[in-house]
């Protein structure tokens, strides 16, 4: 789930009034069901779950207990959205609740409404909410990935320079916040370089000095030890005279 708890249960609070709560009948409750499955499906990135195991799950680990409450009745289950884990549970569903009072709730990634609603306009509104921000959220994932991508080829631009006029061979690991540059000494022997995204502009002035100063040491026989986890291969390296 990309958003936080405290958020979900700000977006309950902000959407769920709790002024008016309805009181339902099971029938009833079924009729508002489908009134807010045929508004909500018609959100992109909303979709209906009949079949809701993660809420089923969590009902049967509670009921064990004679002396437990009646458990609240499961009207409906909306996928908002869909993990990119493996497992089930990491989605972000929403579920409508009715309890034993007869009145609906609203679960969203496992957090309970603070009040029951009102109308069934409110859990539209919560849906809506949801779907915002997880559009926002991919908006500015967007942005970073293209601002680290505009970063990553000035370095390698850059780092493909040094390594042509300098004759030295080299290989490259990304990550979402630094690339690793890994110059090869010899067959094996190399040495990393870490050059974080947000100071790219720092070091790239300084990069060409540190590894004429590193290789000059290492051409001088002093010889320092690496904590690189994995050899590389040769068709890992960039040859400097492929540049």
């Amino acid at each position: 789930m990309s958003i936080t708890w405290r958020s979900l249960q700000k977006l309950l609070r902000d959407n769920i009034s709790g002024n008016n709560p309805l009181t339902v009948s099971s029938e009833q409750a079924q009729e508002l069901t489908e009134d807010f499955l045929a508004r909500v499906e018609s959100l992109p990135g909303a979709e209906r779950n009949n079949d809701c195991y993660q809420y089923r799950y969590r009902s049967h680990s509670v009921s064990g207990s004679s002396d437990s409450p009646p458990s609240d009745t499961l009207c409906c289950c909306v996928l908002l959205e869909e993990s990119r884990e493996r497992w089930y549970h990491h989605h972000t569903h929403l579920h409508l609740l009715r309890d034993s009072d007869q009145q609906l709730w609203v679960n969203l990634g496992g957090q309970r409404s603070e009040a029951p609603i009102s109308d069934i306009g409110e859990l539209v509104t919560v849906a809506q909410g949801f779907l915002q921000r997880i559009d926002k959220q991919k908006a500015l994932a967007a942005k970073r990935q293209k601002q680290r991508d505009l970063k990553l080829q000035a370095i390698l631009a850059q780092v493909r320079k040094i390594a042509k006029e300098d004759q030295f061979d080299f290989a490259t690991e990304v990550d979402s916040v630094k690339l690793k540059l890994i110059i090869r000494l010899s067959d094996n022997d190399y040495f990393a370089i870490m050059i974080p995204f947000n100071q790219f502009k720092e070091v790239l002035p300084k990069l060409r000095t540190a590894i004429q100063a590193l290789r000059e040491t290492y051409n001088s026989g002093v010889r320092f030890k690496t904590h690189l986890k994995r050899g590389y291969r040769r068709s890992d390296w960039v040859r400097h005279q492929d540049l």
